[in-house]
């Protein structure tokens, strides 16, 4: 039953993402063309900035499908972070526009041009419908970090439409030309500012550190809570993808027959996956003829520390 959910969980995802890819890429060509036509830099600059969304969404399609596959000798842990890996770089890609808007804006800035309001305003109306609703069918996705870079990007593209939308009212009740592209520096912040989480998840879970509210000695407090583990060290946590985390440490415990840890081993497990949930487990058992009820966790050595 879990795996058909997930299975039909995906399929879902790869559906909204084709219908999103296909709305985005006409919504680029419409703004690009109304800007170059109403001489709007806040229209071109949200073309570009929804252009960016073409590759993430096509890279989030690809992590999708990536991430059903199954493990094989070459990837034994299988594709899961295909899908970090697309958020890492689709980042990285609206770090890059946010950068070109800015600098656009300082051109325009030097160099002023008329703006026609109307315009803006219609497509920017336009552009706002189709970000509200792509990120509405998103939203069911936003545990998994691929889609939660996407979702990120069109809550983005919706409040730049609504920031497009003001600017337009304000250029037609004020004249103020100026307004567009202090509207292009205020989609570039924007894009900075909701990157930012999606770029420090990624490099966490790429560079493979503890995942969000994991910590060695909190993860080791819960195993020391299991009936026969007397010390737990050597711990290491990681996370394989978006919402699947990993765990190796060695546990000590009395000498005792493999049948008797083999019960304290899925003892371990099963509140490890359910405090953390924690899928994944390699535990190394380790004996000792030390009488005494002792419980301890003995953190791994700094490099300064070790002989």
């Amino acid at each position: 039953m879990h795996l058909h959910s997930h299975s039909h969980s995906h399929s879902r995802s790869k559906t909204t993402l084709n219908l999103a890819l296909l709305v985005t890429l006409a919504l680029v060509t419409v703004e690009f063309i109304t800007g170059r036509a109403g001489h709007s830099l806040a229209l071109i600059s949200d073309g570009w900035h929804n252009l960016a969304d073409v590759p993430s969404l096509a890279l989030a399609w690809l992590a999708i499908y990536l991430e059903g596959k199954s493990p094989d000798p070459r990837r034994t842990y299988g594709y899961q972070r295909a899908g970090v890996l697309a958020a890492f770089v689709n980042a990285l890609l609206l770090v890059a526009v946010a950068l070109y808007l800015c600098y656009e804006g300082y051109q325009r800035i030097l160099s002023p041009e008329p703006i026609s309001s109307r315009l803006m305003l219609i497509v920017g109306v336009i552009a706002l419908v189709i970000h509200g609703s792509i990120s509405l069918a998103l939203s069911s996705g936003h545990s998994d970090l691929n889609l939660r870079a996407v979702l990120i990007h069109n809550l983005g593209d919706a409040l730049s439409n609504i920031a497009i939308i003001a600017g337009a009212w304000l250029i037609a009740r004020t004249g103020q030309h100026i307004i567009d592209p202090l509207l292009a520096f205020l989609i570039a912040g924007m894009i900075l500012w909701s990157t930012a989480g999606v770029v420090t998840d990624s490099v966490q879970i790429l560079l493979e550190g503890a995942p969000k509210g994991m910590t060695p000695s909190a993860v080791a407090g819960v195993m020391l809570g299991v009936p026969g583990v007397r010390e737990v060290h050597d711990i290491h946590i990681w996370s394989l993808g978006s919402h699947s985390h990993a765990l190796s440490c060695h546990v000590r415990v009395l000498d005792m027959p493999t049948s008797e840890s083999e019960v304290i081993c899925e003892q371990i497990r099963q509140a490890l996956a359910e405090s953390f949930s924690i899928s994944h487990t390699t535990i190394q058992f380790e004996h000792t003829h030390v009488p005494g009820d002792f419980h301890r966790y003995m953190p791994a050595p700094m490099p300064s520390e070790k002989k």
